[in-house]
């Protein structure tokens, strides 16, 4: 049992993207099945929490195993901290789909098929609700893993540049 938890230590960010793509390619393939060519408009839900399963379960599972409680409370403070101005969240928050919405008008005016949702919906306030829940649902998810897990890790050997370049 030590030599196992010695290597789990040893190779924890290794382990980390492996359990990752594992986790959610196998939840995917459990939720489509093989040989699927087009995948039921009900289904896509599923698959996109089991896409979100791979880095928030990694995460979680290795944060347990490697740290413990304390681990978890680490964890816990660095996701409660603010370390920068509130504008700066909302730059973060509302740069890409601010950039996409411009993008599709842009590419609207050779093609209405890029009209923006928002702007060809009836329903536009459950549009942009929607939109925001499952925006942050998945920085969330996606964040406990990546940043939560994996970044820390990888900032205690290599640079800022390098470890965005492996994550």
């Amino acid at each position: 049992m030590a030599t196992i938890k010695a290597f789990i230590n040893r190779h924890s960010v290794l382990l980390y993207f492996v359990l990752t793509f594992v986790l959610s390619w196998g939840s995917i393939l459990s939720v489509v099945g093989p040989g699927v060519k087009k995948l039921p408009d009900t289904q896509l839900p599923l698959v996109y929490l089991a896409i979100l399963a791979g880095p928030s379960s990694a995460g979680l599972l290795l944060t347990g195993l490697v740290d413990g409680r304390v681990g978890f409370r680490a964890l816990l403070s660095r996701l409660l901290r603010w370390r920068v101005e509130a504008r700066w969240y909302a730059v973060a928050l509302l740069t890409a789909p601010l950039l996409a919405t411009m993008v599709s008008l842009a590419l609207a005016l050779f093609s209405s098929v890029f009209l923006p949702s928002i702007i060809t919906t009836d329903a536009k306030a459950s549009l942009l609700l929607s939109g925001l829940l499952v925006g942050l649902l998945v920085g969330v998810f996606e964040e406990l893993g990546w940043t939560g897990f994996a970044v820390p890790r990888l900032r205690l050997r290599y640079n800022i540049l390098v470890t965005g370049l492996i994550v």
